[in-house]
């Protein structure tokens, strides 16, 4: 398989997701934005929610970085919470993307499967982003191995509502706000 043949097809998602948002992204419309046939797109994602799969993954992990979570030398955590805070728009591009957030949901709830697919792709590649971040402050001693479930849920389900109310009240939530109230859930998460 040409890997980077691949990486055009996905880059091709990408941009029409960004341009168009997700309602614009099918195995037709990627296949043309990349300037390929649809049995060449086939061969790099065998079915649409393949394809759907590979850019909600991209998408995440195109925001988030393990920054220097492993560098022990600094308060467990200011870590925690920086990486955290990757998870809350700092700039109006982000405050954008989170339209296209509010609007997968929106589409999830009534009953769009691909949409589902991509929110749930995407909330995998959170969830293991989380993972890492946890177990690596569990290796250090930082938090107890057996919590690091509970404290995943408990991350996505603020992070979550941080993000519904930054999109649904932009004038009274700020993105300050809601990274002070990340920084408290780092600073209580953290034994």
């Amino acid at each position: 398989m040409n890997k980077s043949r691949q990486e055009e097809i996905l880059a091709a998602a990408l941009r029409l997701t960004h341009e168009q948002g997700v309602g614009a992204l099918s195995v037709r419309s990627v296949a043309a934005a990349a300037g390929v046939g649809a049995t060449t797109l086939r061969h790099y994602f065998p079915s649409q929610a393949d394809l759907y799969q590979a850019v909600a993954s991209r998408l995440v992990t195109n925001v988030l970085s393990d920054l220097d979570i492993t560098d022990d030398s600094r308060d467990p955590a200011a870590r925690l919470y920086d990486c955290l805070a990757q998870f809350v728009p700092q700039s109006n591009e982000q405050m954008q993307a989170l339209t296209s957030w509010a609007e997968l949901h929106r589409l999830a709830l009534g009953g769009d499967a691909g949409v589902t697919e991509i929110l749930k792709s995407g909330r995998r590649a959170s969830k293991e982003a989380l993972l890492r971040w946890f177990n690596t402050l569990a290796d250090q001693g930082h938090v107890a191995p057996t919590d690091i479930d509970a404290h995943i849920t408990h991350a996505l389900t603020l992070i979550d509502g941080l993000n519904l109310d930054l999109h649904l009240f932009p004038d009274h939530v700020d993105p300050a706000a809601a990274r002070t109230t990340l920084h408290w859930f780092a600073a209580h998460t953290i034994s």
